[in-house]
């Protein structure tokens, strides 16, 4: 019974610690300057957000971010802003700036696309991890 008892707690203790599925986060922000569309499970769109997050990008910039994969209402969304911006094909890492109407798609693009005023306003030339990470030509 003892055994048992241990088996039971043992494997609860490990299935619980692995973290399991967890779901991406989205950051929801209507008025933002950029929406930025991703995929959970995109290890292009893992290597954005890892650059980003090394960098604190998403508190520097005004941001909406959905994820595409999961999220039925998110994909809607990126489906209905390619349509109406006449983009062909539904990639991720896929950035949209609301102020000048611009898109990237892949890791250095959207990168790029997301710190061009933040750069232009600070007066750097440098954009975010550009010694430390290397940067995909996606």
């Amino acid at each position: 019974m003892k055994k048992i008892f241990f088996i039971l707690i043992t494997s609860i203790f490990l299935l619980s610690s692995c973290g399991g599925d967890r779901p991406p986060v989205d950051i929801i922000n209507p008025d933002a300057e950029y929406r930025y569309f991703f995929g959970g499970t995109c290890p292009h769109c893992q290597e954005l957000n890892a650059i980003a997050n090394e960098n604190d990008l998403y508190s520097k910039i005004s941001i909406e971010k959905r994820e595409v994969y999961r999220n039925s209402e998110n994909q809607k969304m990126f489906l209905e802003l390619i349509e109406e911006l006449g983009v062909e094909g539904s990639w991720v890492p896929f950035v949209y700036d609301t102020v000048s109407w611009e898109v990237a798609v892949g890791v250095k693009p959207a990168l790029e696309l997301m710190t061009s005023r933040l750069w232009s306003k600070t007066g750097e030339e440098n954009t975010p991890s550009e010694a430390s990470s290397s940067w995909s030509t996606q």
